[in-house]
């Protein structure tokens, strides 16, 4: 009886402690109409509280940071309310989580290995480097603490500097996006041609401090500030070649900052737009639909039905609520049911985030037109996020117009807006792609920056 008690006890243990056993990296796979699609989970646990991170490459989703993850005795669930989606699973006798993923309320079979998404990415540099790297930390305006990496050609010396931005977000220092690291490839590039890079994890995201979601151009221009700041307190910065980098939104904040500025010595853009943020995202709408063979009069309508949300929040000053209240009651005055309600919903609730209003209001060519450093702004023509024409020629406009002639705007063929060697260009591209950035991207890049950082 003894020994029978002693297997029961031990059986028992082993049973909780299995059924406890979810922390880990996970990966499995669910079917969209576009073909397979692998999502992983990360799941951690301190003392009794579990937290997970969720990434779909294949979508841009990386380290998208779950609301609760909750375990009741053999289930868990994971929730990520600003996906709109839930995971519930049990472990099995063979480690494996067996669940489904719900969306609406629907739910998907997504059942879980150990593992994690393992993608080709040739240019990916991987440790050890033949260059210094520092783990760095700046305070904010508003005491927010910002980590980062900062990398040198070598550890003694002085050199140049660019401080790289990132586009939408969060990001953080790699710029990670569907499976690929190019801020960490842009910034291995530069420090191995001389140039030191700082890269930072924006607020919220990676090891930083703050809510991403809740900032705007204004504070995350404020945060440029406050790396610049901090490399002018170290003894191996050039101060007068500190240099910014700025891609898609990145390069919205990059010439705020140096039209704010005379510590910006250089400035490079990358699918930077150069026209007012309402008029880019109707040009970036109706490219993206052309490419994918929607009729001109379809595209026509649809530009119409969004304009007119535009212009309520670019002529407006309301915010929040107010502002949703103001363009729902537009819509259901002017075509009642015509507009259905969920439609519209989701359609208020995209653009009435604080990043959106950021970009909508925004008027870059009021920031360009003040810049008095060299330039350099790349684009590729496949681009549909920021159409390469029109946004060149702004910026180089622009610029220009305040007696700055020392800018240069280069168009490259078959490029995407990730300057990847594209077909179509279009997003789902992004991640079947190997190619993280185009080398003659990367080339320009280097010699430019080194020709003005002489």
């Amino acid at each position: 009886m003894k020994n029978y008690m002693t297997f029961l006890l031990f059986a028992l243990l082993t049973m909780q402690a299995f059924s406890q056993n979810y922390v880990g990296n996970w990966i499995g796979e669910i079917t969209i109409p576009t073909g397979p699609l692998d999502i992983a989970f990360k799941i951690v646990k301190d003392g009794d509280v579990y937290a997970s991170t969720m990434d779909i490459p294949k979508q841009g989703l990386n380290g998208g940071k779950a609301d609760a993850t909750v375990v009741n005795d053999t289930l868990i669930t994971i929730t990520f309310s600003s996906f709109g989606l839930e995971y519930k699973g049990r472990l099995n006798d063979k480690d494996e989580l067996i669940g489904n993923l719900y969306k609406g309320g629907f739910p998907v079979a997504l059942n879980l290995k150990r593992g994690d998404i393992v993608l080709n990415r040739p240019q990916e540099p991987k440790a050890p480097f033949d260059y210094y790297t520092e783990e760095i930390s700046f305070n904010t305006f508003d005491d927010l603490t910002l980590q980062g990496t900062l990398s040198l050609p070598k550890k003694d010396g002085k050199f140049p500097v660019v401080i790289i931005i990132s586009g939408s977000g969060p990001q953080n220092r790699d710029g990670e996006m569907f499976g690929h690291k190019p801020y960490l490839v842009i910034a291995d590039d530069l420090t191995k041609n001389g140039i030191g890079v700082l890269r930072f994890d924006e607020r919220g995201a990676g090891q930083s401090e703050g809510t991403y979601e809740t900032s705007t151009i204004d504070e995350q221009s404020s945060d440029i500030t406050s790396a610049m700041d901090f490399l002018r307190t170290r003894k191996d910065i050039h101060h007068k070649k500190i240099g910014l980098l700025g891609h898609s939104i990145g390069g919205i904040i990059a010439p705020k900052v140096a039209s704010e500025s005379t510590n910006v010595n250089f400035m490079v853009l990358l699918a930077a737009p150069g026209i007012n943020g309402d008029i880019l995202m109707l040009s970036q709408k109706a490219a993206l639909e052309r490419a994918m063979g929607i009729n001109e009069m379809q595209i026509e309508q649809g530009q119409t039905l969004v304009k007119e949300a535009y212009d309520i929040v670019v002529n407006s000053n309301l915010d929040n609520q107010k502002l949703k209240d103001s363009i729902n009651s537009f819509y259901k005055n002017k075509y009642g049911n015509m507009f259905p309600e969920s439609q519209r919903t989701a359609l208020v609730n995209q653009i009435t985030t604080k990043e959106i209003l950021s970009l909508l209001r925004s008027k870059p060519s009021d920031y360009l037109k003040a810049v008095k450093c060299p330039v350099l702004a790349l684009n590729g023509d496949k681009d549909f996020q920021v159409p390469s024409k029109d946004n060149l020629s702004a910026i180089q406009s622009s610029i220009e117009s305040n007696g700055n002639q020392n800018v240069t705007t280069v168009e490259l063929e078959n490029l995407n807006h990730l300057f990847q060697e594209s077909t179509t260009g279009m997003s789902n591209e992004y991640a079947e792609i190997e190619q993280t950035i185009a080398p003659k991207v990367l080339e320009l890049i280097s010699n430019w920056v080194k020709e003005h950082t002489k």
